[in-house]
């Protein structure tokens, strides 16, 4: 009768876990076993009490202050999930309370810290996983130096992404995910939002060949800078990591954009357009970090006085087609992040020396950006390659500030960071589409929240000017404004 009792206790709880972490704590009779190992707490022991209160304050779900009047043995195990739940909670807790949980977190250490090998395991043998996101967003802006106004469903956009995870062996895993944009309104129009791709498609290795970690495949390009340089989606290549103490090094090869047809196969068949980089990153006490690398790229340069191009010059009289301004670049690059209390400050400054740069054109641009959010318990990277919330956080709310200012040219083509937020035509004189990092200086502003749990609304802002203006044909600088807000749902 006692073992009915206690499965009856284990089965809730084991439930309980399933929607606290979406892993379930009894996948098999074998794993199940495992509980009997830990013996029972005397039904006088202080932990009653004490989850108890955190019952009645809405830290445990699923149990009121009574289920733990010790009417009922727990084991030492089961009373580690209890506390695992609490502990997710911690920050929602008073003073008291959290002083309840560290208490009882001590306590149970030992089983807290069995729990977890035992959930790596059971991890380990479910091979595949599965989420997505869906994202609705509108755009708009207000556009000067020949640009156009956004209009009908150009202004209204979706995204759809499945991502699929899982492990290989012990050390190694692989990641792909699935994605489909388009416009609304738009579905009889060609293929816009009915054709899905993988902008993911990777396999990570730990421990081999003397490096802690190699990636190979399609990923986020995410190996240089703090953001800088950076592109979300598409970028085939290598990575390599590999910790020398209290400093990383990162090193990659990659293709980060495609070049035309070469005559050699169908399609983008030819020229990788590579850059390759190396880094290094280390801290500084608790609150300061820093990076410092060096990249080649064989990714040329094309441009014009009228606009069109990787990147925009205005070397070439009053010529509408686009020529190579250089043929090759290389560059380094120092960065730094640090906590300043309850905000964190990221930099990043690049240099970069143009190979057989067209006359007119500086052979030796510079970059650089600045960002300051509250997003303090994100990765240190500038926004959009993460976000400002905690998604499953209700009301939590972030905020970035970043201003940059880039020389045409400093970029490689296809790595520029603040590409992917930009708001415009591709046909614009100067479209932020083709040249949101390139030859541009500019604020933007992001307001995020999460309004429901993993649902998350942003607003996004920013005032664009072209950085040299000598460099194109235009009569002004002024890029005009663009802003942009979206829901993006997780699951």
């Amino acid at each position: 009768m006692k073992q009915t009792k206690k499965w009856l206790t284990v089965v809730p709880l084991a439930l309980m876990s399933v929607v606290m972490t979406g892993t379930p704590v009894l996948p098999t009779t074998v794993y199940a076993a495992t509980i009997q190992s830990f013996s029972d707490v005397a039904a006088n022991h202080w932990a009653y009490d004490a989850v108890a209160k955190l019952a009645k304050a809405g830290l445990v779900d699923g149990y009121t202050d009574k289920s733990f009047q010790g009417d009922k043995t727990l084991s030492r195990y089961e009373f580690a999930i209890i506390v695992t739940k609490a502990m997710d909670k911690f920050d929602k807790a008073d003073d008291a309370n959290k002083q309840l949980i560290d208490k009882l977190s001590i306590e149970f250490a030992t089983e807290l810290n069995r729990l977890g090998a035992r959930m790596a395991k059971v991890e380990s043998k479910t091979n595949t996983w599965v989420s997505g996101e869906t994202r609705l967003r509108y755009l708009g802006n207000d556009p000067k130096a020949g640009g156009t106004k956004l209009h009908g469903s150009d202004s209204f956009d979706f995204r759809q992404r499945v991502k699929l995870q899982g492990t290989i062996n012990d050390d190694v895993s692989w990641i792909a995910r699935l994605s489909a944009t388009g416009k609304a309104g738009n579905y009889n129009n060609g293929n816009d939002g009915s054709n899905a791709s993988f902008d993911i498609l990777a396999v990570n290795a730990n421990n081999v060949l003397g490096l802690d970690k190699v990636r190979i495949g399609r990923f986020p390009y995410d190996s240089f800078s703090h953001g800088l340089f950076s592109k979300a989606i598409g970028v085939d290549g290598v990575r390599v990591d590999k910790n020398l103490g209290d400093i990383l090094f990162t090193g990659s090869v990659n293709n980060v954009r495609g070049n035309t047809n070469q005559g050699t196969g169908t399609g983008d068949s030819g020229d990788a357009n590579t850059v390759t980089t190396a880094q290094f990153s280390g801290k500084t006490g608790d609150s300061v970090g820093w990076k410092a690398g060096y990249y080649w790229s064989d990714n040329p340069g094309t441009g014009n006085l009228s606009g069109t191009g990787n990147t925009n010059t205005g070397i070439f009289g009053t010529t509408t087609t686009a020529a190579t301004i250089f043929t090759q670049a290389t560059g380094w690059n120092l960065g730094f992040d640090a906590k300043l209390g309850n905000v964190m400050l990221i930099g990043d400054y690049l240099s970069t020396s143009l190979k057989h740069a067209a006359t007119g054109l500086p052979d030796n641009p510079k970059g650089w950006a600045v960002e300051l959010t509250n997003a303090t318990k994100m990765p240190p990277v500038f926004y959009g390659g993460k976000l400002l919330v905690d998604a499953k956080k209700v009301g939590d709310f972030g905020w970035s500030v970043s201003y940059r200012s880039i020389d045409a040219g400093a970029i490689p083509n296809g790595a520029g960071g603040f590409d992917a937020q930009a708001v415009s035509y591709g046909g614009d004189p100067y479209s932020t589409v083709a040249k949101g990092s390139d030859n541009i200086k500019g604020l933007f502003v992001a307001l995020q929240s999460t309004i429901s749990k993993n649902i998350i609304w942003t607003i996004e802002g920013q005032d664009l000017n072209i950085k040299n203006r000598n460099l194109t044909n235009l009569a002004s600088g002024d890029l005009g404004k663009t802003y942009m807000t979206k829901f993006e749902f997780f699951y």
